[in-house]
């Protein structure tokens, strides 16, 4: 089958859910199908400035047509557009003039769309969220997939979106919750919606002792690995982690991984690694206590998955309901709603070590079971192969 798979932003050094998952599963289907990723030449999804060069690429083996961005995003534009949007969710005009400011605007990826869409007999759209979705899938809506990554946040109430989802042929999700969220928010049934999940790896060769001689870190911490952004729900696990240590100052370290502007208090015992290598992100997370998860919006937690992996419990915000599905589903964490949560279940899972390690080891054994890359590649086929016979 000749495919196409459309996401905003891609590259190995690109971090993101959406853009992770889209990566993942393209170098997934790659071997089986005849695979082209269609993207921007974007790094930064706050600017969208070009960063790599337009044409064709390759990333792990993966062919890539990047298109340039008409102009990067305004962010004092991008902020007036969202107060007007949000006040008025219903209104059509004022949600494409959203979009518009949003971004990205990639005129030749639409070209490309609509002058060779006869070439692809199925086109992936991953996130509901950007123009390259909104713009790209009705455009070749009669063979469009659309994995939505969908999570309760304010764009989601847009009218906008109703069309994407009413136009996509069929809709893959991570999680049940995510997809009962897609059937609450725009009534799409169950026979154009499937759950498919994702994979995880095995990293044997992960070192805690590694990771502690090559930071300095040697006292016991807690985790977080992924976006350093607000959305992320950062600023707040500092504030918790900040309180819980004034509170507990013999209590665990916080060690932060990944790239982004948050503001860190200069109290000792919290760290920011910004981006390292996957080597030492795994052996990180080999000698976590605990990995911390404090989004508020997820469709999937790869930082979870990625703890159960290394039998590691996760802690999760509970304002995420599918943070809380799968640490219910897996057995492999705990969840707070508030600062003191935060606090006592942090004291539990550091004083009650075998109960935190029997946690870990649950997430472990359901990650393997459910989240096999072999699982999901046969669901990703059958779905590729639904949407081409027409």
């Amino acid at each position: 089958m000749k495919t196409a798979i459309v996401v905003q932003r891609y590259g190995v050094e690109v971090l993101g859910g959406a853009e992770t998952l889209a990566r993942r599963s393209a170098e997934l289907i790659a071997p089986d199908v005849d695979l082209t990723v269609l993207t921007t030449c974007a790094f930064d999804y706050l600017t969208w400035e070009d960063h790599y060069r337009p044409g064709e690429d390759d990333v792990n083996g993966v062919r890539v047509l990047r298109f340039p961005v008409s102009a990067p995003r305004d962010a004092a534009s991008f902020e007036k557009a969202c107060d007007l949007a949000y006040a008025a969710p219903d209104d059509i005009r004022r949600g494409r003039e959203w979009m518009h400011a949003q971004g990205p605007n990639a005129p030749g990826l639409l070209e490309h769309l609509r002058g060779r869409s006869a070439q692809y007999d199925a086109v992936v759209f991953v996130t509901y969220l950007y123009a390259t979705t909104v713009d790209g899938l009705p455009l070749v809506a009669d063979r469009s997939i659309l994995v939505p990554t969908v999570h309760d946040e304010p764009p989601l109430r847009l009218a906008i979106f109703d069309e994407v989802f009413a136009n996509a042929r069929l809709c893959l999700f991570s999680t049940p919750e995510e997809q009962e969220l897609a059937r609450e928010r725009f009534g799409l049934p169950d026979d154009r919606a499937r759950v498919i999940g994702t994979g995880v790896d095995e990293y044997p060769g992960a070192d805690a002792a590694r990771f502690a001689a090559e930071t300095g870190i040697d006292r016991p911490y807690a985790l977080y690995h992924g976006r350093l952004d607000p959305s992320k729900g950062v600023p707040e696990l500092i504030e918790h982690h900040v309180r819980y240590r004034a509170r507990r100052p013999d209590g665990l370290d916080l060690v932060l991984v990944g790239g982004g502007d948050v503001r860190l208090p200069t109290d000792r015992g919290i760290y920011r690694l910004g981006f390292v290598s996957e080597e030492l992100k795994h052996d990180a997370i080999a000698g976590a206590a605990v990995v911390v998860c404090p989004s508020p919006y997820e469709s999937l937690s790869f930082s979870q998955l990625e703890a159960w992996s290394h039998g590691r419990p996760t802690l999760a915000n509970a304002s995420s309901p599918v943070l809380v599905g799968q640490s219910r589903r897996a057995g492999g964490g705990l969840w707070y709603s508030n600062a003191a949560e935060y606090a006592l279940m942090l004291d539990l899972l550091t004083r009650a070590r075998p109960v935190a390690d029997s946690i870990g080891a649950q997430g472990r054994r359901y990650a393997q079971r459910e989240y096999s890359w072999d699982r999901v590649r046969e669901h990703w086929l059958a779905a590729l192969a639904t949407v081409a016979s027409g």
